[in-house]
This record gives structure tokens, C-alpha cells and sequence, in this order.
């Protein structure tokens, strides 16, 4: 009995060392106290969106494919996306999900822990929750928000207007 469990283990870690990931896919960083800030500060005066999902949010998945042909048609944009779960979810499941939307490249982030209030507060006192949601910063520090679906044909010229923001 003893070796029959000895192999289920070995033969359990081999499969899931070995097992292949998508090309591509980095691990989510870690959203907690003070990543706004230094997510911002490390950026100061450059432009830089931020587009907040959940993959508990039906309108955020049926995004992400969206948001992955604007990077592909606007390599190098400064997109930062924040997985924003109220429950953690496992890294290995928001980055599989980011890449079969075509964002496996792009900077990823996900909550720390189940207590987002304070960070979200820290974030937009304004903000409620709602998702998806974008935060489109200018190099001067101003921010446009928009909530809900993003508006594709308004963002495709963000990137070039903000950086001429003096």
C-alpha cells in the first residue's frame, strides 16, 4: 500500500511539472496595500491604462478578447490589468484565461487577499465594485474612469493624446 501511494504521489508531481502552460503566460504580481501607489509612482508622468475584471464577471470575460486585439494592434500600450476577485482565485487559472484572451504579454496583477475595500478606496473612494472597469491616467496624473464595457474606438488614439499631454 505504502509504494502504491509512494507512485500516485510521484506520478502526480511529474504530471504536473511536465504538464505545458501557454506560451507566453506570466504569473499575476500581488495586489495588496500600497501596489496602487507604487503601480503609479513607477509611471509617474508616462500614460498608463488600467482595466480592472473579475472571472466572475460575464461582461469582463466577454472583454478580454477585445482588449487583447487592442494590444496585438497597439504593441507596447501601457495596459496594466488587475484581476479584482472578491475570493482569490489561483494564479494558474487567471493566467490561463488572460492568454486564451491574447493578453498573456501584458502586466497582470491580481488581489492579495478577500479584503479589497480598503485597497479599492485607496484606488477611487468613489468606486463601488462595479466591473469592468478602466482607468485611462494621463502623463499629467489626471484620470478618466470608465465603467463598464470599454468603448474600443475612443481608447485606440488614448495612448498617442496622452503622451502629448504636457
Amino acid at each position: 500500500m505504502r509504494r502504491f501511494l509512494v507512485f500516485c504521489v510521484l506520478a502526480l508531481v511529474l504530471a504536473v511539472s511536465s504538464s505545458p502552460g501557454v506560451a507566453g503566460e506570466t504569473a499575476p504580481k500581488v495586489f495588496g496595500k500600497g501596489s496602487w501607489q507604487d503601480l503609479i509612482g513607477s509611471r509617474k508622468g508616462q500614460p498608463l491604462i488600467v482595466h480592472f475584471w473579475s472571472l466572475a464577471c460575464a461582461p469582463c470575460l466577454t472583454e478580454l478578447p477585445e482588449w487583447g486585439k487592442f494590444l496585438a494592434g497597439h504593441p507596447g500600450a501601457p495596459l496594466v490589468l488587475i484581476n479584482w476577485e472578491t475570493r482569490p482565485q489561483p494564479a494558474a487559472r487567471i493566467s490561463t484565461t488572460l492568454a486564451k484572451a491574447g493578453l498573456a504579454g501584458a502586466e497582470n496583477w491580481t488581489l492579495a487577499d478577500d479584503f479589497e475595500q480598503k485597497i479599492r478606496f485607496a484606488i477611487d473612494r468613489e468606486w463601488m465594485g462595479e466591473l469592468p472597469r478602466t482607468q485611462l491616467i494621463a502623463r499629467d496624473g489626471s484620470v478618466t474612469t470608465f465603467a463598464g464595457a470599454m468603448d474600443f474606438s475612443k481608447l485606440a488614439a488614448w495612448p498617442d493624446k496622452a503622451k502629448k499631454t504636457p
